[in-house]
């Protein structure tokens, strides 16, 4: 059994993380951290009375019964409470980015590099069953290497603007939303981007860039691309497109289904789904449950603390000239 602490317990964790951890029979949620006392008492009322809760989240921390920590903050607090959990010994899940600047990122990063137990970022769309399917694709040469790669994310979570309106004002595009869908990038290439240009507009969310393109170099030449808009009134979309030296494919990753094809022009459909109920986002049963599985078999998670480097690093470039 792992005993599991949450810090942090607002809309995010309880749409994703409290419905999972309670079908999970080897985990029990212990304590959450959280600084109000109604969020405290909606943390008992969700995993039980005997749930410790704490102000503090150095409290939890500090709590020896605990094992592993999931945590679940707005982007302005990552840094400190990262840096904080990196020293505890615990094993950590927790959402991108790390910082919200690259010089604390890399105090934080190398923390995390340094900590004793599992570290696990949070990018679920790296967990899809269809993009373990097509990273195999890739790599069983069939196609070649690929050269080019798309992200595409189509939705309309800004087109009325949301609750997050305020919070973002200060932050960029990119380290506030596009830490997933440049971890898919890097998923194909594996590699440091070495240069970002972005273009953009912004016209509904304030200063938030809210629909453009971000185009990057990584250091063993693939291009990659970010296309995003978030104010298109439609169901949402991620469409990855790879372009490998003798075929390509094309893959939609909310639903599962991607075809490829080789020199000879014939496309090949295939279907790989994630598990459901997707509680939250697709592809977060697979993450939650690959970091448990670490902890339990050894090694190191997909989205290691090496990844998360390489990720958050294209964040910051894509950033840096938004």
């Amino acid at each position: 059994m792992t005993n599991v602490g949450l810090i942090g317990f607002g809309q995010w964790p309880r749409q994703a993380y409290a419905p999972l951890l309670g079908e999970m029979p080897q985990v029990r949620v212990a304590a959450v951290a959280a600084r109000s006392h109604a969020t405290r008492a909606l943390a008992k009322g969700t995993f039980g009375a005997e749930t410790k809760t704490f102000a503090d989240y150095h409290e939890l921390l500090n709590d020896p019964t605990v094992d592993a920590v999931l945590i679940a903050l707005p982007n302005s607090l990552h840094a400190p409470v990262l840096q904080a959990a990196a020293k505890s010994k615990k094993h950590l899940f927790f959402e991108p980015p790390v910082a919200v600047d690259s010089e604390t990122a890399t105090y934080v990063l190398d923390a995390l590099a340094a900590s004793e137990g599992v570290v696990q970022a949070d990018l679920e769309l790296r967990y899809l069953p269809v993009m373990d399917n097509v990273l195999a694709c890739i790599q069983s040469g069939r196609i070649g290497e690929p050269l080019m790669a798309k992200i595409r994310l189509w939705c309309n979570w800004g087109y009325e603007g949301g609750a997050w309106y305020d919070e973002v004002q200060e932050q960029s595009f990119f380290l506030w939303l596009g830490c997933w869908y440049l971890d898919v990038l890097d998923c194909i290439f594996k590699q440091t981007a070495i240069q970002a240009s972005v273009v953009g507009g912004h016209h509904s969310n304030g200063t938030l860039m809210d629909a453009g393109w971000a185009s990057l170099v990584y250091s063993g030449g693939g291009i990659g691309q970010l296309e995003f808009n978030l104010v298109i009134p439609q169901e949402t979309t991620i469409e990855l497109t790879v372009a490998c030296r003798s075929g390509e494919i094309i893959t939609d990753l909310q639903t599962g289904q991607w075809r490829w094809r080789g020199e000879t022009g014939d496309w090949h459909l295939e279907h790989a789904p994630a598990s459901t109920p997707a509680y939250g986002f697709v592809g977060m049963r697979e993450s939650l449950q690959g970091f448990f599985d670490t902890i339990h078999a050894g090694g190191r998670p997909r989205a290691n603390a090496d990844v998360m480097r390489r990720v958050q690093h294209a964040a910051q470039l894509c950033a840096e000239v938004e």
